[in-house]
């Protein structure tokens, strides 16, 4: 199955695309994905943005699936067409 990991503001300028097209075997979880794409994060994104000792973006990142609530949980089944958008959350005053 293909899911779409997308990108906004400054990580996308970091990873160097709005998006990655990522092939997964059926009944992919949250940790399958992020075992998938953690070579690509770790040399692309900073410190803050991804945690190489746990090997997933880091806490300070806002990741979400399919424009859902945040998503944490790495057991998580993923589905075909899915995307996860990564954000760094912003606050104003």
């Amino acid at each position: 199955m293909q899911v779409t990991v997308s990108f906004l503001g400054p990580l996308r300028d970091r990873v160097g695309e709005k998006s990655l097209l990522v092939e997964l075997p059926a009944a992919a979880t949250y940790r399958d994905l992020l075992d998938s794409i953690g070579p690509t994060m770790q040399a692309r994104l900073p410190d803050w943005a991804w945690d190489s000792g746990r090997r997933s973006f880091s806490a300070r990142m806002m990741v979400s699936r399919n424009l859902a609530a945040d998503l944490r949980d790495e057991t998580t089944c993923l589905a075909e067409g899915d995307e996860i958008l990564v954000v760094l959350p912003l606050a104003g005053g």
